[in-house]
């Protein structure tokens, strides 16, 4: 292929580096980019393997019709390039060819831009004349002093992006619900955009609750609020109050333990009463555990948090006031 040249480039001086910035049509970094990861070549390679689903999904994102990608792409020219800046007329030209840049960040983008039926032109940085080790420190710097946003806050802006789908709108309501409800036993422990110790994150609640969303069935958000939060004000004084550990519920794994175990005290608590799942009939079905627990278990659960429901369902087990 011919040289091809781009204008409208800055040249960026910082320290001992140049790099230039601009924009460049998908179809020519889908031919002129490359990586080298780690499995690949142990010897020279530094990038992660590619997730192919992962490229595949931003592929689908570009050809929705809706998505931008304005972060830019991070590369370095290779000799084979033959990398030239034109100051006058603020351009750079090189010699394309399958290997002209190597892929610095953003190579689950490149590999999109490929898998996707849209062109458009994207922003990319071009750095020149490193070397190898300058290629894999850029790589570390860039993956390891860019903190990535926490997963909690952007479950709590999902709903003003309208990005949310039917699950995530169920289990914020009920997790809102739980935070803003004068009786609610969870109401000071809940840190909806971030992660606090002691305290529910977004996060933590969805993965607690979440296999329970069959479970309640067609209920209202008030009517699995209202069963909820007996439960949980009966497992904390039956069980943990009794114990002598109340504060081990607002760990994760416990946290996942009891909610887990929901469904097993709810059906034993409706064959004795119906179904009125208040504290007092759920208390009637927990004393048991508080009894027959083993504090241990709880105090060191490790990140499972099956073995603690098997171990709260071994103690109702021969229950026979049930």
């Amino acid at each position: 292929m011919e040289r091809l040249s781009y204008g409208s480039v800055s040249l960026v001086r910082q320290g001992e580096h140049v790099f230039y910035s601009l924009t460049l049509p998908t179809e020519i970094l889908a031919k002129t980019c490359f990586v080298i990861d780690r499995v690949e070549d142990p010897i020279e390679g530094f990038q992660r393997e590619l997730d192919k689903k992962r490229a595949k999904e931003i592929a689908d994102y570009i050809d929705s019709g809706l998505g931008t990608i304005p972060s830019s792409i991070v590369l370095s020219a290779q000799q084979i390039t033959e990398l030239e800046y034109d100051s006058k007329k603020k351009s750079i030209s090189f010699s394309p060819n399958i290997k002209s840049f190597l892929i610095i960040d953003g190579q689950h983008r490149v590999f999109g831009f490929m898998m996707a039926k849209t062109a458009f032109r994207v922003p990319v940085v071009i750095y020149e004349g490193l070397s190898k080790r300058d290629e894999t420190r850029l790589f570390i710097d860039i993956n390891s002093k860019q903190k990535g946003v926490p997963p909690e806050l952007l479950l709590d802006i999902k709903k003003m992006a309208d990005y949310e789908n039917d699950q995530e709108e169920f289990l914020r309501e009920v997790y809102d619900t739980f935070r803003t409800e004068q009786d609610s036993f969870l109401m000071s422990k809940m840190t909806p955009a971030k992660k606090e110790a002691g305290k529910i994150s977004r996060s933590l609640f969805n993965s607690a609750v979440k296999p329970l969303i069959k479970f309640f069935g067609a209920k209202s958000t008030t009517e699995i609020y209202n069963i909820l939060n007996s439960y949980l004000i009966a497992f904390d004084e039956a069980v943990l109050k009794r114990q002598g550990i109340r504060d081990q519920m607002f760990t994760p794994t416990v946290l996942k333990a009891i909610v887990g175990f929901f469904p097993i005290a709810a059906a034993k608590s409706k064959d004795r009463f119906g179904s009125i799942y208040t504290p007092d009939n759920f208390n009637s079905v927990l004393e048991i555990v508080g009894e027959r627990l083993k504090k241990v278990k709880i105090e060191q659960a490790a990140n499972s948090y099956k073995p603690l429901i098997d171990h709260f369902e071994e103690c109702l087990r021969n229950d026979f006031s049930l």
